[in-house]
């Protein structure tokens, strides 16, 4: 029900202003996925990636 309700809530943003919010939210998970990256670069300082 929550996942129908996000649908229609970014069908109707598309709608009513355009791409914009979408353009907007995008940024935002590439500033996030940026910043996770760097931080699993400083975590990887022995080069091991995991021990899996």
């Amino acid at each position: 029900m929550k996942k129908l309700i996000l649908i229609l809530l970014i069908i109707i943003l598309v709608i009513l202003v355009g791409t914009w919010p979408l353009t907007f939210l995008s940024k935002l998970f590439i500033w996030v996925a940026n910043g996770m990256q760097w931080l699993a670069k400083v975590l990887n300082f022995f080069g091991w990636n995991g021990l899996i």
